[in-house]
Formats: C-alpha cells, structure tokens, sequence
C-alpha cells in the first residue's frame, strides 16, 4: 500500500467519525427511476441532538468507466436540488446533459460529482420513494432511517418528520452544510477547486433562502450558488416594493422572517433574531449566480406574499435585485455575484445546457485559477443588472423609447397600477388605442401625465399614486389595439408618459390633531351588533374631509368618518371595540392625502376639550318615544302611510344624504328634505319618503284641474313623536294619474327631477345629474333644457338625452348610468308612461318589434309590452342578462364581467358570437371572455371579476328564462296569458308597482322562452315593491348592498330568480345581486352604497301594505 493512499484512507475514517459521508447510509427500499451514468446511493447524515446517524436518499454519476467516481480526480461537486415535484432523477439527467456539451474535454464526469438530493414527503411513501407501515400507530409507518420531511418544510430548512424516532430536528439545511463539509475535507477530495449548491424553480426558492441564512460552518472551498427561475424570494427588509395593504402575512417566512409557524424550523435562528442587517450581510458575502429565463413570465404563488414584490417570476426578480444590487468587486474573491440572461421559459433543463449555466455550473473557477465568465444576455434591462459586465457588450442596452409625445411627454418606464389607482381619470377604452392618440387627449385636458394600461386603456392625470412603483419595462408587453408597433402597459400595469419626471403623490395618513381641537383615537369598529358606534347624528358628502366631519360635530365629544364619506357624531362610544390602524384603510372622498375608516371601520377623534352639558329632569312625556297610534320604529318598517294626501314609506334606521329644506323643533328633531340622497345606514333615525307614482312622474288634482309636479321627498326624525299620521288606506285617495300630462312650469334640474315631459307626443322622464354611457347620435346647441328634449322628440332614433351647459346630445341607446353634473331626460315607452327604455336598448333596432299585452293580476290590471327579438348580433350592452344559443347549447351574456381563474387557452374572435362559438366547440369549455379581439375560453366558472370584457357562460335554461336571443324568434304563447282591455294600469294613489311572478300567469309555453311580465330591472324598478310566489313582499333598492349576514350564494339567470331563491330560503331577509351571483342574506346590515349591485328587502306581505284596494278610476 502506497503512503498517500493510506493517508486518504485514514482521512476517510477520521472524516467518516467527524462528518457525513456518501454511500455509508442505511440501505432503502425506493423504486425511484434509474438515471442512465448515475447511481441511487445513500448518504449518512449526522442527527446531532441524539448522536445518531440518518439517511439521505440521492442520485449521483459515476465517471465515464461506469464505475464510482475517484475522489482524487474530481476538480468540482455539484449539489443540484429538485423543484416541488422532488424529482431528483430529472435533475441529475438534466445535469449530465448540460456536461456533456461542456467544449473543454477536461470538464467531464470523472472530474464533476453531480449529486441530486432527494427530499421526500408524505405523498411518497410507498409511491417509490420510501417504505411505510399501514396499522402501525400514528406517525410511527415510517420503518426506516430515511429522512422525510413534510409537504415542502425543505425548501425553506424545515425539520424532518420522519423517522419518527429520530430527534425531528434535522433542517434540510444542515444536510447541505454537512454535504459541503463532505466535498470540503481536502483528505478525501484533495483538488476540489470549487463547489455549487444550485436549484430551479422551488428548488431555486430553496438554494436563495440558504444563501441568506445558511452557514456551513469552517468549509474553505469556494462556494457559489445557482439561483435559476424561483417564484420568490425570502425578502431581506421588511419593506416591499408594492402594496402590503392587503396581505397581512407578507412578511411571514418563507417570503420574511418574522412568522415561522407555517414553516417553523430551528436552523439559522441566532443569525434571524440578530435582524436583518445581518442576514443580509451574511448573504452578500456568498456568491449568488442569478439565472433569469427571459421568457419565463409565470407565476405559481399559493399565497398573496409574493404578489407584493412582483406580479411575476420576472417582475420579481427585477425588484428584488433593485432592493438588494449584486455586486462583483472583486472577480477573483469568493463573494463575486452574476446575473445571467438567458432565453428560456421555465425550464431546468434548457437553463442548465445554455452557455450561461455551463458557466456557472461547471466551468467557473474549474481550475482553481479564479477565471469566471461574464455576465451573459445582452442587452441589459435595468440599472444594476449587470455586476460583472463584459467591457465588449455592456454599453448596449435594451431598445428605449426615445419619442417625444404631445405635451412635451416622455416615456418614464413601466409602472404598477393597484388600488388606490396609479392614474385615476380613465380618458377611454377602445380598439383604437395608440400612444399617440392617448397622450393628445391628456394634454387637450391640461393633464401632464398620460398612462396606457392593457392595450386598450389610456389614463391621464397630473400625479401618481402614492403606491405606485417603477417595474421592468418588460412587465408592459402587451401591444396597443389601435398599432401593434406600439406597447401600451400590461396587466395591471401603465405604460407612463409624462412632461418631467412624474410627480408621485404624498403617503396618506392619520393627522394626530385637527383643527386644534380634534386628537386622533383609534381606528373603531362600527355596527358591532347592529348598533352604530357613534349614533347622535350623521352626514354624508362626496367630498368628506376629517375637516368637515369635525366643523360639522362641533358640540360632540367624538367624530368619526366610515367608508371614505359618511360622517358620524356622539358624546359615547357605543358597542365599539378598537380594530388594527391598517383596518382603516380608505382615503378620504375629499382629500386623497387622509384616511377616512373603512367598511364598518370608523376614522376616531376626540375633542378633549368638551364638557358634558348639564343634565335637566324631563317627564315621561317627552321622553321622544311615539305614541297614540302612530307610526313607529321598527314595527312599522316597510309600511306605507297616507298624510296630506301624499303616501309615504316608512324606513327604520336609513337617512339620506343631503337635500335639508329645514327642521322642526318640538320633543325632538325633525328634519324636511327636499331631495332623496343617497341611503344612509342611522340606528338613531326614523326615516320616511315620498312614494312617487309609477305610471308617471307626475298627477293632476280632480278637483282643480291644475298639474302640479310630484318628487321624491324624504323625511328624517329622531325619536320623533306623531300623533296625526296614522295607517289609513291609499286606496282612499281621489287623486288620479295622469300620464301624458307635461309640466305647466319651465323643466329645469333639480326642480324637475324625476318628473315627466311630454313632447311630440312622447313622454321623457328627467333624470338629473344621471348621463348614460355611448350611444351619441349628434350634438346640438340649445338654448334650455325644454329645447333639448324637443329635439330628441323630433328624433325618430333618439331614446336619451343629455344637456351639459347649451350643449345637448342626443342618444340612440340608454347605455350604463353615469353619476355626473348633465341634466338628463329618458324617453318613456309602452302602452303606459311606467315602461321605461331598458338600460343598454335601443327604439331605433330594426331587429326588435313590440307586442302589447295587458295581464289580469287582481287587485290592479298591469298593462305590459313584450319586445319580440328577431336574429341579430349578440353585443354588449344590448345583449346584456339575455340567454344565446351556440352549439346546441345555451349561454348567458354577462357585459362586463369576467370569471376568475380556469384559463385553457386564447385566440383572436372576429365577434362575440365567434368567441362564443369557439368555446361552444371546445371540449371542456364552459366560459368566455371578449376583450377587444381577445378571446379567453376557460375550463372553470370562477368568482365573478367586474371589468369591461363582454362575457358568456354555459347555462341549462329552464323554460321561464327571462329574455333569449337565439337564431330562432323568441315568442309568447297568446294562450298563456289572461288578457284584458285595459289599456293603463288601475292602481290607488300611492302608486307603488308590484311585480308579478310568473305564479300569477295561467300558463306558459314550456316550449318557449318568454319575458316575465314587466321584466324586474335596475334602475327602473328602484323604490318599487316586489310581491314574491309566497306573498311576501320586497322593496327594490338599487345600488345598495347591506353589510354582513351571508347565508348562502348561486347563479341565476334573472334579478326575479334571485328574489324568488330569498323567498323560498328560511331565514333570508336580502338578497344582492352582482352579475349573476345572487348573495342571500339572514340580517339587514349596514346599507353600502355600490353600483355594481341590484338589492332587495323583505318588507312584509301583501297583507300588511294597503295597496290596491280602491275601485276609484282615472277614466
């Protein structure tokens, strides 16, 4: 035996006692697949709690004889660590492919070690990957030394589960230092120049994070790490590049530090708890290779945490090499980093065989010379993406807006959008988008900053968000629709011009005193029990200020704000406990630089200086509770009630905003208004309001014959005592509707709201402040708003019409409500002025006609117009809600919204009903999504996302389905209906409109499907009573959601059907529908004012509200 081979010999038995040691492990049972050039061996690793030894399963080559390597002819060892599939075997086949296209001949198999560790988890017991018992106790079926781990605890150094003897305290990050040790004892492994830890994917994931945390011990072999394509990264401050607002857990381990119980471990702790300064120190002194496949835009996160530092793998990484810059000060040190561009999407494979991998993986340093390669992939993307640059390459950078736009505008990079918005004045949305177009509309409007977001969308304005962050430009890769030359953002992401560098918007926040008088105290939980935290008095204002809120609870010890707008005032705090200062999270509806509460979230200040007034004895009279025989709250909620000759609705607890004509002093206070704002939840008031007649806006007195107008009014009380409004029948009135009677008075807004104008024979119903989307005929100038409706009068395709200034514009379809400053009018149609044109229809299609049939429904006769639609293109808005038959099967058309998540594929449709037809074709589509000519056929009808898509999805049609648009006409049974003569609707005065279910229709054609008498809508059927099949009856509230209280939710196919499933759901009290997703509700919360729900409200049966019972006549 020759002297330096009993050396190695005897450094193996001093190492073999001191260290781990490869093939020295327990035998396993695996059935892993065998890897051609390579063996399954089984490494012995130290368990150093109980001073025993464990076993790790791995794959490693042999040289190019067939036979174990030669420890004394290996110049590298590579640790190559598999993705969440713990596949090791494909990474060791992967890794012997990149060698060997290696063109240095020196750089083979007998001079590599390539090892792939295996860590298994419970899915692989029995499966190939370790033995297990069944019927043993529990935790206990694991029989062998074999080191197991649970779920993915390795990838972030987790401890081992089994062998449940074993002390459970192994990290799979002490197994990578004692395998470094392992390659590191110069006994064993004299010329050894370099060692790699590597990894892809997850397995990347794992190699960063024990870069960052992980020392193994004395190794004095230069070490580098691999770091190609992770989905995240462990996040070495506690600041982020985006938004954290709605993930709570973003810094929770593995993406932080500081919450390890879903990935606990005891590795590395005294290094954490030291801060992290200190691991980020710890990771700038190794070397970190970055591998980034340029075309590797994915994202697989299984929680919100990653999406705060990046919408994707590459946005990530661009960000978190921007937060913490490699560098390479030194080339020949061990601490030299390298970021890598290489043109591939998530693939190992093609990531390992590119130049760049051969580099990093086998080449580097091969000899001991300290030679590294480059950076490859040029052009660069960012500044601080290139630490070791190639003085031949690293001038060029990629292809760079250069363009001067309108308004002296430049392009400034790539931007995130998020809520709050980045830009928040949305200029337009179309198929013609171009960079061009939206920066000359920005400028037109005075704007210095103009944004193009998801091809189609242009924003402008003169600030950004406060949240809003520079990206890589490649995150805005989508092109524009209007010049496929062109980019025009992405996802969630603003292709940003701006005349200078763009001005960011100051942080909001909660200002510790206000107006001297008022100090911040908390963030408060509002509505606890259904009881308002602060219940004295209440305002509401679109342009809510914690200024104005304090100025307007002047006398008060406390004010707080709730949901951006809503102020309240009190002397106590009621029911409240204190929430996190983060729950208080929505900006002022004034002042975007303050917070002002949230949803049930109340913004809390307090006037230190208030003095309690002095109390005075009362009676028992005046304690403000009704009596006598009048209303009173909650037992008459829901009820109607005559006084004056007017009918009112009686509301517990809901307030409208604004409108104050005056207040009434006597037990207590009673305020008139003279306009019915928005809904405002009070526990402290007693609301009524104005009925107004639903066949038409207005009623002319029988006896004097003069026309006067009707409005809706409200009244607001707080304990208020009446003792001469008491429950009489509407049906006693001798007022009669008059429905083509026009105002007498000029028409002007706000006076002439909600009123009806006849011209030319048709009649108009004002709606102020309301202007509805497209649909521009022309535009004239005119002189009053009297003279607009004319013009539309005279328009045989004019149903809308909007006056902004003496600009009037005429409309040949009523598209979606836009709350704005227009005095507007909408014409009225039918055989009564009650029936309104539909929102999103149109008179002047050719391919509607109208029928008109009167149902008998006791006690009133309801006249009905049924449209009739004939073959025509299925678009939106005009299709909206409607069923579309395709491929023998039938979908429903849902304008704007889109479905989460089920993504199979996209294509480019020439129409809606192309798209359609093309998932109708598809096997195992169920859903679409039009955006601009941008198909997406998905497999899954997700949780429904509000946007501008058109949308469809498969349906089974039950034969009362509302409206169909199909190939074939939709049509009506004439024998179905009971109908009568009556050519108006014979109803008291109160005019409430009740809508018949189809239970109160004969019979209907199974073999067709026909529309429901007055079809149930928002905004026609607002304020309206609704009687369901069991009697009970529902007030129409559009636009108001009520807080809290959910039972139980489906799709349905109609607002009717959505009622109807509340109807004959125990406990259900409210329903809201979005979209076609019908939310049913067992408590009346909060009401919360949102436009994209259409609700309804138990109220009572027919029995308990006296409508109908007159036989007066308006003949």
């Amino acid at each position: 035996m020759s002297f330096a081979f009993a050396v190695l010999c005897f450094g193996a038995v001093l190492f073999g006692v001191a260290s781990a040691q490869q093939y020295a492990g327990d035998f396993i049972n695996t059935t892993l697949p065998g890897v051609p050039g390579s063996e399954i061996a089984y490494w012995k690793i130290r368990d150093g709690t109980k001073g025993s030894n464990l076993t790790l399963i791995n794959y490693i080559n042999h040289g190019r004889d067939g036979q174990r390597l030669v420890p004394a002819n290996l110049k590298r060892a590579v640790i190559i660590i598999h993705g969440l599939n713990r596949d090791p075997g494909t990474y060791e086949s992967n890794m012997l492919s990149a060698l060997s296209q290696v063109s240095d001949t020196n750089i083979n198999p007998d001079s590599v070690a390539i090892v792939a560790p295996y860590f298994p988890n419970g899915d692989d017991k029995n499966t190939g990957g370790y033995p297990w018992i069944n019927g043993l106790k529990p935790a206990q079926g694991s029989i062998t030394n074999c080191l197991v781990w649970s779920g993915s605890q390795w990838s972030a150094g987790g401890m081992n589960q089994y062998p449940w003897t074993s002390s459970k305290n192994i990290s799979s990050y002490d197994v990578l230092d004692q395998m470094l040790q392992y390659f590191d004892n110069k006994a064993m492994f004299p010329n050894i120049n370099q060692l790699v830890v590597a990894g892809h994917s997850l397995g990347g994931q794992t190699v960063q994070r024990y870069a960052a945390i992980g020392q193994p011990g004395s190794v004095k072999t230069p070490v580098s790490y691999w770091v190609a394509n992770p989905n995240s990264y462990a996040w070495l401050s506690t600041d982020r590049p985006l938004s954290t607002s709605s993930c709570a857990t973003f810094d929770n381990y593995r993406e932080g530090y500081t919450n390890f119980s879903q990935y606990p471990m005891t590795y590395g702790l005294s290094l954490v708890n030291s801060g992290r300064a200190n691991i980020l120190a710890n990771f700038n002194n190794k070397a970190v290779n970055y591998a980034r496949g340029t075309l590797d835009l994915g994202d697989d996160s299984s929680s919100c945490a990653p999406g705060t530092t990046g919408a994707n793998r590459n946005e990530r990484f661009f960000n978190f090499i921007k937060a913490f810059p490699p560098s390479c000060s030194d080339p020949s040190g061990n601490a030299c980093d390298t970021v890598d561009f290489i043109a591939s999407g998530h693939d190992g494979g093609a990531m390992m065989a590119s130049a760049a991998g051969q580099a990093r993986l086998f080449i580097d340093n091969f000899y001991g010379d300290r030679n590294r390669s480059y950076d490859f992939g040029y052009p660069r993307q960012q500044s601080g993406d290139d630490p070791f640059p190639n003085p031949a390459l690293n001038q060029s950078t990629a292809a760079t807006n250069n363009y001067t736009y309108a308004g002296q505008m430049t392009y400034w990079g790539c931007w995130s959008d998020q809520d709050p918005a980045t830009l928040t004045n949305l200029a337009y949305e179309g198929l013609n988008n171009t960079v061009e177009s939206c920066t000359a509309l920005c400028a037109s409007r005075g704007n210095t900053i103009a944004g193009t977001e998801n091809g189609n969308q242009c924003f402008c304005g003169s600030s950004v968000g406060y949240l809003a962050t520079q990206v890589i430009d490649s995150s805005c890769g989508t092109t524009c629709t209007g010049n496929n030359a062109e980019t025009c953002g992405g996802a969630n992401r603003l292709s940003l011009f701006s005349a200078g560098r763009p001005n960011i918007s100051a942080a909001p926040g909660t200002p510790e005193v206000i107006s001297n008088d008022w100090y911040y105290t908390s963030c408060s939980v509002d509505n606890a029990g259904r009881v308002r935290a602060l219940g004295d008095r209440s305002t509401t204002s679109d342009s809510m200020t914690l200024e104005k809120c304090g100025n307007f609870c002047q006398g008060s010890q406390y004010f707080g704000i709730e949901y951006s707008s809503e102020c309240y005032c009190g002397n106590s705090l009621s029911s409240s406990s204190i929430a996190a200062s983060s729950d208080c999270n929505m900006l002022c509806s004034g002042d975007s630089t303050e917070f002002c509460g949230a949803g049930n979230r109340l913004t809390v200040y307090q006037n230190t200086t208030w003095v309690a007034p002095s109390k005075t004895s009362s009676s028992s009279a005046a304690s403000g509770t009704p009596t006598a025989t009048g209303p009173a709250c909650p037992s008459s909620d829901g009820k109607t009630v005559t006084s004056g000759g007017k009918s009112f609705i009686v509301e517990c607890g809901v307030d409208h905003a604004g409108g104050d004509l005056t207040s009434l002093s006597g037990r207590s206070a009673c305020y008139l208004k003279s306009s019915l704002g928005a809904a405002v939840n009070n526990g402290g008031v007693w609301g009524a309001r104005l009925m107004v007649p639903s066949t038409s806006s207005q009623t002319s007195s029988s006896t004097s014959g003069t026309t006067t107008s009707v409005r809706s009014t409200s009244v607001a009380f707080t304990s208020a005592t009446s003792s001469t409004a008491a429950f009489t029948s509407p049906g006693t009135s001798s007022t009669s509707s008059s429905a083509s009677a026009a105002s007498s008075t000029v028409v002007a807004c706000p006076t002439s709201d909600a009123t009806t104008v006849t011209s030319n024979g048709k009649s108009f119903i004002v709606e102020c402040g309301i202007d509805h989307s497209g649909g521009d005929l022309t535009s004239l100038s005119v002189n009053n708003f009297q003279q607009c409706i004319d013009a539309c009068a005279q328009n045989p395709a004019c149903v809308d019409m909007s006056l902004s200034g003496s600009a009037c514009y005429l409309k040949s379809t009523v598209g979606e409500v836009v709350n704005n400053g227009v005095w507007g009018a909408r014409l009225l149609t039918g055989t009564t002025s009650s029936t309104l044109v539909p929102i999103g229809s149109s008179l002047a299609n050719p391919a509607t006609t109208s029928t008109s049939t009167s149902l008998s429904l006791a006690p009133s006769t309801f006249s009905t117009s049924f449209a009739v639609a004939t073959p025509s293109a299925v678009t939106c808005p005009g299709s909206n809600s409607t069923t579309y038959q395709s491929g023998g099967q039938s979908w429903l058309i849902e304008c704007g919204v889109d479905h989460a998540g089920g993504d199979m594929g996209s294509l480019s449709a020439s129409s809606f009903a192309a798209c359609i037809a093309a998932c109708a074709s598809t096997s195992g589509c169920v859903d679409v999504s039009l955006s601009g000519s941008a198909c997406y056929l998905k497999s899954s009808v997700g949780a429904p996302v509000y946007n501008g898509v058109w949308g469809a999805r498969a349906i089974s049609v039950s034969t009362s389905a509302a409206s169909t648009t199909t190939s074939a006409l939709v049509t009506t049974s004439s024998s179905a209906i009971s109908a009568t003569a009556t050519a108006s609707t014979q109803m008291s005065s109160t005019s409430i409109t009740t809508f018949a279910t189809s239970t109160s229709i004969s019979t209907l054609s199974s073999s067709t499907a026909s529309a429901t008498p007055t079809a149930l809508a928002c905004p026609a059927g607002n304020n309206t009573l609704y009687t369901a099949p069991s009697g009970n009856t529902f007030l129409i509230e559009c636009n108001i959601d009520h807080a809290g209280g959910d039972l139980s939710w489906s799709y349905v196919s109609s607002f009717t059907d959505c009622i109807d499933s509340c109807d004959s759901t125990a406990g259900c009290v409210d329903v809201s529908l979005a979209g076609a997703a019908c939310y049913r509700k067992s408590t009346l919360g909060a009401a919360v004012s949102n436009g994209g729900v259409w609700g309804a409200k138990l109220v009572g049966s027919t029995s308990s509200i006296a409508v109908g019972s007159s036989s007066t006549s308006s003949a």
